[in-house]
């Protein structure tokens, strides 16, 4: 070796240093472990392999470390020798593998010869340094490397002798003396193994002791002596111990163990090999076992005794033999293990992928009797050719060995035999128990630490009882069934070799069982803080799988250590995500496999109800998503649970829905969030399922409603899963989706009816309004507070009658408000209590108020939004804000709102909210104030104290410091605090109700009264009963409202003084109340909209200084209108509208009477409508204004009617704008102002032409449904409408209507449809001004000629016997439109006589045709055009029209002249010269084109009577003109009856009902196309009549030619010989020609008699074919029609209630 320096290597660590270090890595050095200890040296061989550090400095550390003269290593048992030797010997294998790949390239051979020489000096150096011996060298490297390093001279002897030796220590077989085996040696041996076993001591119960562990070393040398003596087989040997020791394992077990530790089959392998890991094991022992296995498995074939498993498990335990020497000899083997798990998991999968076929599958079809028979298995050919089957081992000895190995308490063998059988515990379950039974015993010293005191004794005096019945049950005899327990009973001690009997007792025997192996539980890793729950019982845990269910006595010591920790956090601050652990890992698991267990839910649900809501939906979310995917038993178990809550649903109905409810809750108890997963789903899918699983729900625990909570709430978000996306929450439309109603139903009706904790929805409600899209998720709080407070949004729907109502007492409030559907009212007080702590929780109600407002102040600012949408949305927001904050105030009164809301500065400076807003909030608190403080004195000249606190924070809160100037903080106060209850007591309203329940009481205690008579006793009693108690309150109620608000008046009267400084000029003073107070309130709710009318009259009653009730009413009817269009939402629109409409009604209605209007107006001492106000005005109180200072009633009405030309201006520039929101605003105000607006005609005129060009040509369908909607609204209405002149004064009305008239009446064409249609409008006009006069004098003239009109309708239907059957549709809705009148509608005589004058005499005196067919269509016009002015009936409309072309027949036939005269409106005539007119007509013209016809057709016919050919085109002429007359006529006829249709059916005739929305065009249709109908069936009629003489002609003249012919042969024979002969005389050609004519002549006649035969066929089919397409087209209208009727009349009748 060439001499190293230690220059040469500047990087390598001093002797001293590395010495040093290695020491310190020795400390943390463990077996078999990667340490820093092993690196090092494992390191320092490679560095000085490859040359990067010195030989000797390698020699000089392996050396110290080898030799360990200090002892230093030796203390933590390392063997440096071994671990250098190996290292080396991987150096050696590298070596090698480069000799062998002997590579030519040249640094690859200097790299090998300088490895290899390094490796050489290396081995040699350490042998010289004593570090290694020769023998060590000898034993672990190569023989080139010995050759190299000079350990060896020759290599090929050193190979020879070495393959020599392997031989005789391998292969050779030794040879014993067997004879003195069998004789003496085995006979001796067995001698002293049973009396040295045998020999033993017996304890003072009588029990065996077992062999004092002395006696081992002096057995031993007795078992050497005999085998060194007799030359015995050592195995064999071994073999005869390990059976005495499976003998003797119960009671010897430590005796045997010891002897085999000391014995010379371990100790040999221990001397010889130390580096393995296990040092003391046997294989020897392990096959000698194996082959006692082999011998149950092939020679006896039974199964194995379980001391043998019991005896590998403890020799495994204590080292002596190695697991994977045994497993080899266990059936069944790997590769039958192997196949056993894959057919139990592709049996799972099958189950889990596929429903079975149950029992129904093991049945065959139906038999010809139609009975069934079970299948039977056909044998296959294996099977019948084993007559005698092969015995096969039956047991399983992997799972008695791991049962063996549990019951020692052995868990490294144990881990690794499950870690080897994968799905071992699923497929033998039992092993479950062994692995409960160690972790009790792990767990127990955690119970004792962290289980309350009084926990333990509480369920050890359970036990004690337990044990007392126990012992009452085996003492008991049946003469004495209660024998007396004695305190003690001595019980036999029994051992046994079954582990889970250990502690077990029968009383019966009087025994108790021990299990053997003492040491079982020496070495286990015990509980005893909070961490190990963690790191050593859920390891241990986990072996078992999903099976906690099976040991419910350890699961309870789970709970209550959970509990324990839990309840004392500040102990163990870091206990709770173990108690977490163990919820997630063990107990929710054993929730789910118990089977419905219900106590395992209720000990579950006492820990984690201890949770916060977060952790227990952490919880839950991974027991719903994840638990389930994590191996096959629980996808197996959600597949199971599926079927079974899917074949419950199916079943569901309303009828046995307690009955699915109670099978869901017990599938429920175990799985709930599969259960509630699959109920969600199905309520979202099917709407109507949503009231009846609310009502299933009733059979669920607390646990199943917290975990259904979070499943909601995962629902309420769209979630369609992990990895699934979430669903659309609004349609294209705005509309909240179909799924997402139904379960806001569901979940509102389940909080309400279960009565169960809506903190869940609350939470989830916070989280969204934070969110800018929450608008999506107000159908959840909608529908939450329409089922559990009984507050439904009705939008804009509200009446009169529940405004009023609304500003009266509790009870009548109730009553107006009362829901519809029996699902939206009032919860019970206890769900409403429990509502109220959840509401209270966090300060979750006010949280929500103010993020609802919060969320319209974004909607309003979103960004990229259409206006349409905008609205829409805050719409929403705003009905929500309503409903919601109705909500509080209705379930927090008094002191609980005021603790509930903060003041209004706190509102204002800390929550940012707008003052109007704050001041809404804090209403209810100073109503509250008031109402106690409402004996408060007033105190001229002082604010009144209720609102004085509020008043003085007033002024430091307004937006504008200016206003103080303006008005007075006081003022805004009571603007702003004040409700309609305060100011206004509709006496009127109360009177009513209490006419109303006096009723009810009447008709309770009559027992002839209807409602008596038509329920039972119990019902009667109890709306007896309500309404008696209601009309009790109601009684009390009138005189508290009407002291409050003569209370109140007088306040006001005594503080208007102070509201407005007179320095303040009228119009700014006007503009700042519309500004600050009468906007922001009056589109806050219909409630406040009504308010501020009222405040606004009563301001103008009281004479409040300085204002001006005329300026007021100019800004809101007139300059405020327009923006009430652009800026306000529709449902602002609508609430503001009702303040203008009531304020609009008031001026109407002064206009109306003057004397009314100077008493309210002017009256006395009232300023408001004065013209002239000075600069300062009096101040005088009570002093009378000028006469001239007001305005007068001629102004009044010339202002009122600039107000309406200015209102008309801005709603006609809104409905020109073209868009949507403009047009829709107006629409609504134009809707609420129908009664008083407009009344000028030419307003309404200009009104009605856009509104018509907008249903007629706009593209958008919402505005043609409000356009048509409003015309019909309007039509009503319109006999109502005055003329400017009128409307001011100037001109009186019947001056007006008379001009009107006569400018009309003009006729415009001479023509017969013109003439009809000019009568008719004369006859309107004329109508429409007796209409008008009689309608200012009381109506009682319209609806007699209404009545008139109808009763002309009904006279005039067709009566003749061809006509019945086709027009029996027509009749029959005539006839139920009849029925459908009120009885009141009927005409008197003396009406009909005054009808009769008054629209008789346009067409009394005309007789021509043309004059009779005009004045039949103004007869029918005019019909139309009465009946349909009633607007109650658009079918009798309809009606008049379809009769009025047949009038003269149908009422000839049914009625008396004069009657048939007085009831269609004509004078009375004698029968049979009262024709129809257009039918005379008709008939005339026909007459005259047959006469015409015959004439031509008898001179053709003569002229070529001599020629056939000639006759027979005459014959096709006369047939094609009388064809193209019958045309002509029924062109003439359609287009009559056409016009006089389209006259009676016009649209301003047709629209009257003010509930029918669009139907009035479909009324009109429907009426033209049943007189089209009616028509067509007449022109039918009447063609078959004039076919029929034309028939007849044409059969006579066939018949007369054809007579010619019979005649000629019936002649004479004589005469016909003459003929014959005359014939022959003539020439051949001639009478070839005649035969010729003759045959031509006789074939035309057929032709042209089957081309008539098939035209009039055609003819007839068409006709008919028509009729009844007509006939079901009209059939198909009426049903359409009378269906939207029905749905309107529905949608009336709700808004009505």
């Amino acid at each position: 070796m060439t001499e190293q320096k230690a220059e040469d290597y500047p990087e390598e660590l001093s002797f001293e240093e590395e010495l040093e270090k290695a020491k310190l890595a020795a400390v943390d050095y463990e077996p078999f472990v990667s340490g820093t200890f092993r690196e090092m040296i494992s390191d320092s061989c490679l560095e000085a392999y490859e040359g990067l550090r010195s030989i000797g400095g390698f020699v000089k550390f392996a050396t110290a470390l080898v030799k360990d003269e200090d002892g230093y290593f030796a203390k933590y048992n390392i063997s440096a020798q071994i671990l250098f030797i190996n290292s080396l010997k991987s150096q050696d294998i590298d070596l090698e593998i480069l000799r062998e790949e002997n590579s030519t390239d040249p640094e690859d051979k200097e790299l090998f010869k300088k490895q290899s020489d390094n490796l050489n000096a290396m081995i040699s150096e350490l042998v010289k340094s004593g570090a290694l011996s020769s023998g060590d060298c000898k034993m672990h490297f190569s023989s080139q490397l010995l050759k190299d390093a000079n350990i060896i001279p020759n290599k090929i002897l050193f190979d020879r002798r070495l393959v020599r030796l392997n031989t005789a220590m391998l292969y050779k077989q030794h040879k014993f003396n067997l004879t003195r085996e069998n004789s003496e040696g085995y006979a001796g041996l067995i001698d002293n193994l049973t009396y040295t076993s045998i020999d033993n001591e017996k304890d003072s119960q009588g029990k065996l002791k077992p062999i004092p562990l002395e006696r081992v070393p002096d057995l031993l040398k007795t078992i050497s002596s005999h085998i060194g003596a007799f030359h015995l087989d050592p195995n064999r040997v071994l073999d005869i111990i390990l059976d005495f020791f499976i003998k003797q394992l119960t009671i010897n077990y430590q005796f045997w163990i010891e002897l085999l530790k000391q014995s010379g089959w371990i100790q040999k392998f221990a001397n010889n090999d130390q580096s393995t890991e296990h040092v003391n094991s046997s294989p020897i022992m392990a096959q000698l076992i194996g082959f006692r296995f082999y011998n149950y498995h092939y020679e006896k074939v039974v199964a194995a005794p379980k001391a043998l498993y019991l005896a590998t498990a403890i020799l495994l335990k204590n080292g002596l033999i190695l697991l994977g020497d045994v497993l080899p000899h266990m059936a069944p083997f790997e590769s039958d293990m192997t196949k056993e798990r894959e057919k139990y998991m592709s049996n799972m999968n099958k189950e889990i992928t596929s429903n079975t076929g149950g029992m129904l599958a093991m049945f065959g079809a139906l038999g010809e009797e139609g009975a069934t028979q079970k299948v039977k298995r056909t044998p296959t050919s294996s099977q019948e050719s084993e007559a005698t089957p092969e015995k096969k081992y039956g047991a399983n000895d992997v799972v008695e060995l791991t049962k063996a190995l549990l019951s020692v308490g052995d868990l490294y063998h144990v881990q690794t035999v499950l870690a080897k059988y994968d799905k071992l515990c699923d497929l033998y379950p039992q092993l479950a128990n062994d692995i409960y039974r160690i972790c009790r015993v792990i767990l127990q010293p955690a119970y004792e630490l962290f289980v309350p005191e009084k926990t333990k004794k509480l369920f050890k005096h359970f036990a004690q009882c337990a044990e007392r019945s126990e012992f009452k049950v085996a003492l008991s005899t049946i003469d004495n069934p209660n024998p007396d327990i004695p305190e003690q009973i001595k019980l036999k001690r029994v051992l046994v070799t079954d582990a889970l009997l250990n502690g077990t007792r029968d009383l019966v025997k009087q025994e108790r069982y021990v299990f053997f192996y003492k040491e079982w539980a020496d070495n286990l890793d015990l509980c005893e803080a909070p961490e190990h729950l963690t790191t050593r019982f859920m390891p241990l845990m986990r072996l078992a799988g999903y099976r906690t269910y099976l040991a419910t006595d350890l699961t309870q010591k789970l709970l209550h250590i959970t509990v324990g920790l839990l309840d004392r956090a500040t102990e163990f601050p870091n206990s709770r995500i173990h108690c977490i652990n163990m919820l997630r890992e063990f107990l929710i698991p054993a929730v789910s496999f118990s089977k419905g267990n219900p106590g395992t839910m209720a000990d579950v649900w006492d820990v984690v109800s201890r949770l916060s809501f977060q952790e227990r939906y952490c919880l839950y979310g991974e027991w719903s998503t994840d638990f389930y995917k994590k191996n096959i038993e629980t996808k197996l178990l959600k597949a199971r649970l599926e079927r079974a809550v899917k074949f419950v649903m199916r079943r569901v109905s309303k009828n046995d829905v307690r009955q699915c409810g109670r099978d869901l809750g017990k599938l429920a108890h175990s799985n709930p969030t599969i259960v509630f997963n699959i109920i969600l789903d199905q309520v979202q899918s099917f709407d109507n399922m949503a009231p009846l699983m609310a009502d299933a729900c009733r059979y669920l625990g607390d646990f199943s409603y917290d975990v259904l909570g979070f499943m909601m709430t995962e629902k309420w978000t769209g979630s369609l899963g992990p990895g699934k996306g979430k669903r659309i929450k609004e349609k294209e439309d705005g509309i909240p989706a179909t799924w997402l109603r139904a379960l806001s139903v569901f979940s509102g009706m389940l909080f309400k009816k279960q009565d169960i904790d809506p903190l869940p929805l609350l939470r989830y409600m916070v989280y969204r309004l934070r969110k800018k899209d929450a608008v999506q998720d107000l159908v959840l709080l909608n529908e939450f507070i329409t089922k559990m407070g009984g507050i439904e949004i009705i939008a804009g729907a509200h009446t009169e009658d529940q405004i009023t109502a609304a500003g009266c007492a509790e009870a009548l409030r109730g009553e107006a408000f009362l829901p519809i559907s029996v699902d939206n009212r009032r919860a019970s007080r206890r769900v409403l209590s429990r509502l109220k702590d959840a509401l209270r929780k966090n300060n979750t109600a006010f949280e929500i108020l103010a993020l609802l407002y919060v969320l319209g102040e974004s909607v309003l600012v979103e960004p990229n939004v259409y206006a349409d949408v905008r609205c829409s949305r805050l719409d929403r927001v705003h009905q929500t804000q309503l409903q919601y904050f109705e909500l509080l105030t209705s379930l927090f009164e008094g002191e609980e709102y005021d603790a509930l809301v903060p003041n209004a500065d706190v509102l204002v400076n800390d929550y940012n909210l707008p003052l109007d807003t704050a001041m809404n909030f804090v209403r209810p608190k100073t109503q509250y104030a008031i109402k106690a403080k409402i004996d408060t004195p007033i105190v001229e000249g002082e604010c009144w104290a209720p609102v004085q606190p509020l008043a003085e924070v007033i002024p430091t809160l307004m937006p504008d410091p200016t206003i103080d100037s303006v008005f007075s903080a006081e003022f805004y106060t009571y603007f702003w605090q004040l409700s309609l209850y305060d100011i206004y007591c509709p006496v009127a309203h109360y009177e009513n109700a209490i006419k109303r329940h006096t009723d009810m009481i009447r008709q309770c205690q009559d027992t002839r009264s209807s409602f008596y008579q038509s329920n039972r006793p119990s019902v009667v009693n109890k709306a007896e009963r309500q309404a008696q108690a209601s009309l009790e309150i109601i009684k009390e109620e009138l005189p508290k409202h009407k002291a409050h608000v003569e209370k109140i008046l007088s306040v006001l009267k005594e503080s208007q003084q102070r509201w407005f400084p007179s320095t303040v000029k009228r119009v700014a003073l006007i503009s700042h109340v519309m500004q600050y107070c009468l906007l922001p309130r009056s589109d806050q709710s219909e409630v406040d909209a009504a308010f501020c009318y009222e405040f606004v009259m009563l301001m103008h009653r009281l004479g409040v200084k300085n204002f001006s009730s005329l300026t007021l009413f100019d800004k809101v009817l007139s300059e405020n209108l327009p923006a009430v269009f652009s800026s306000f939402t529709e449902y602002e629109t609508t609430i503001h509208a009702r303040f203008i409409f009531k304020t609009l009604s008031k001026m109407s209605s002064w206009h109306a009477d003057e004397r009314l209007y100077l008493k309210e107006a002017h009256g006395e001492g009232l300023i408001g409508f004065q013209k002239n106000w000075s600069a300062q005005p009096n101040q005088a109180g009570g002093q009378e204004i000028a006469k001239e200072d007001l305005l007068s009633y001629s102004e009044f009405k010339r202002v009122l009617h600039k107000w309406h030309f200015k209102a008309c201006g801005a709603i006609e520039q809104a409905l020109n704008s073209g868009e949507a929101h403009l047009i829709t605003n107006a629409f609504l105000v134009l809707r609420q102002f129908i009664p008083c607006f407009p009344m000028v005609s030419q307003h309404g005129d200009s009104i009605i032409k856009i509104v018509d060009k907008l249903g007629k040509l706009d593209n958008r369908g919402n505005i043609k449904v409000l356009a048509r909607s409003y015309l019909g609204l309007i039509e009503k209405n319109k006999s109502k409408w005055v003329s400017r002149n009128v409307f001011l004064g100037t001109e009186k009305e019947s001056e007006s209507s008379t001009s009107r008239t006569s400018s009309s009446s003009q006729p415009t064409t001479v023509s017969l449809e013109k003439k009809s249609s000019s009568t008719s409008n004369s006859n309107n006009n004329e109508e429409n001004k007796e209409s008008s006069t009689s309608n200012s004098s009381g109506n009682h003239h319209s609806s007699s000629t209404t009545s008139s009109s109808r009763h002309a309708s009904s006279s005039s239907k067709t009566t003749s016997p061809t006509r019945r059957s086709e027009s029996k549709s027509v009749s029959t809705a005539e006839s139920t439109a009849d029925r459908k009148r009120p009885r009141d509608t009927e005409p008197l005589s003396r009406e009909k006589s005054q009808r009769l004058d008054e629209t008789g005499s346009s067409s009394r005196y005309k007789s021509s045709s043309s004059s009779t067919t005009a004045a039949a269509a103004t007869s029918s016009s005019s019909n139309n055009n009465t009946s349909s002015s009633n607007g109650n009936n658009t079918t009798s409309a309809a009606g008049s029209s379809l009769t009025a072309n047949n009038t003269s027949s149908s009422s000839s036939s049914r009625h008396s002249p004069r009657e048939s005269s007085s009831r269609t409106g004509t004078p009375h005539r004698d029968p049979t010269r009262v024709r129809d007119p257009a039918r005379e007509a008709i008939r005339e013209a026909a007459r005259e084109n047959a006469r015409e016809t015959s004439t031509r057709s008898s001179k053709e016919s003569s002229s070529t009577r001599t020629t056939a050919p000639a006759s027979t085109s005459s014959r096709s002429a006369t047939t094609r003109d009388t064809t193209t007359t019958r045309d002509e006529r029924s062109t003439r006829t359609s287009t009559t009856t056409r016009t006089s249709s389209s006259a009676a059916s016009s649209p301003s005739e047709s629209r009257k009902d003010d509930d029918r929305r669009a139907a009035s065009s479909s009324a009109t249709a429907r009426s033209s196309s049943a007189s089209r109908a009616t028509k067509r069936t007449l022109d039918i009629d009447r063609d078959r009549e004039r076919e029929r003489p034309e028939k007849r002609r044409d059969h006579r003249e066939e018949r007369g030619s054809r007579g010619e012919e019979r005649t000629r042969e019936d002649r004479p024979k004589e005469a016909t010989r003459t003929e014959d002969r005359t014939r022959e005389e003539r020439p051949r050609d001639d009478r070839a020609r005649e035969d010729r004519v003759r045959e031509e002549r006789a074939r035309e006649d057929r032709a042209r008699d089957d081309r008539l035969r098939e035209d009039r066929m055609r003819e007839e089919r068409a006709r008919d074919d028509r009729l009844r397409d007509d006939r079901r087209d009209d059939r198909m209208r009426d049903r359409r029609v009378d269906d939207r009727r029905a749905r309107e009349r529905d949608d009336h009748r709700r808004r009505r209630r």
